[in-house]
């Protein structure tokens, strides 16, 4: 935590006055980049300063780059198709947005599941579909609607069905109908799994605060409760609140490594959220960047007692503050 790292700046002017010799050391030190996404990288659809340039500058080291981010509502190749259409040179699988470690662990766990209800984006839909589980819900159900009478055709029908689980994401186009019927395959599937690819509680987009999957999570999680109430004091994921799979759970980046072959202690995990990105670093043994373009700022480093090997003003700064002399290509 010395301030040649800048972990020891107490303010944003001695962060930048320190980001050459932070560039220096991450480039030293880290083979690996992942890089969290809203906030770090972009703001809604604005690309932050720099950006390009720096993912280019690293791809040009040798270093291997990942994009990871807690929004599920994006598949690998349309996570892939934004970052390209806003000028950051990617691969598909370079883009492992939260929707696809939560298929692959869901598959993991539950070998035999083959149906699950989905409150979520298309991302999840398309992810689960790659490890052989089907669903009904996703946006296909966001204009639905129902009444009295459909209510109990509604469990009728659901009852019928095979349902091994209710997986949750972001989902701009929550509905009554949505809470509901996750609601009912919990009460006519008491076996049935309950996991989530996150619960951020918010995101920056410019000077405001974008409600996450969090909020929209407790109210699904307050539904099962209400309405399936044999399943209180269950374990997880069977019981009222869901497994939470994105960052900061280690796995998500253990999973990375695995696939790609990547030497954790060599590689850094760079986000604005130290609860999430600089936690998810931390536990899963990678060093940790911190950047201070999105939700948490130098004050919250002391507050929520979390403390990054690295900070630095913005990702953009690994390029326009890089040393003259580089380091040489892997």
């Amino acid at each position: 935590m010395g301030v040649g790292c800048g972990t020891g700046a107490s303010t944003e002017d001695e962060v930048a006055s320190n980001a050459t010799d932070v560039v220096a050391r991450l480039l030293d030190d880290c083979d690996a980049f992942l890089f969290d996404c809203d906030g770090t990288l972009y703001h809604a659809g604005t690309l932050l300063p720099h950006v390009a340039e720096s993912v280019k500058f690293l791809r040009d080291l040798g270093k291997k780059l990942f994009f990871v981010t807690n929004t599920s509502s994006r598949s690998r190749e349309q996570l892939c198709a934004k970052l390209q259409g806003m000028g950051v040179p990617c691969e598909v699988h370079e883009c492992v947005p939260s929707c696809v470690f939560t298929a692959d662990y869901v598959k993991r766990m539950h070998p035999t599941a083959e149906r699950v209800y989905v409150v979520g984006g298309q991302g999840v839909v398309d992810e689960l579909v790659k490890v052989g589980i089907s669903s009904s819900g996703g946006p296909e159900e966001d204009t639905k609607k129902f009444d009295e009478a459909d209510f109990k055709r509604l469990a009728e029908e659901i009852g019928r069905e095979r349902y091994d689980g209710v997986v949750v994401g972001w989902d701009t186009g929550l509905t009554y109908y949505k809470i509901t019927k996750s609601s009912l395959v919990f009460q006519r599937h008491p076996g049935a799994f309950f996991y989530a690819t996150n619960d951020d509680g918010a995101d920056r987009v410019g000077d405001w605060m974008l409600p996450g999957n969090g909020p929209l999570l407790k109210g699904l999680e307050a539904a099962c409760a209400a309405c399936a109430p044999a399943r209180v004091g269950k374990d997880k994921p069977f019981g009222t609140e869901a497994v939470v799979l994105g960052k900061p759970n280690p796995d998500y980046a253990r999973l990375i490594a695995e696939w790609n072959g990547i030497d954790l202690s060599r590689a850094v995990m760079v986000g604005d959220r130290l609860d999430t990105d600089i936690l998810m670093g931390k536990l899963a043994g990678m060093k940790s960047l911190f950047v201070l373009t999105g939700v948490d700022g130098l004050a919250q480093m002391s507050e929520k007692q979390i403390y990054p090997d690295f900070v630095l003003p913005r990702v953009g700064c690994l390029w326009s503050d890089r040393p003259q002399q580089q380091p040489s290509r892997l």
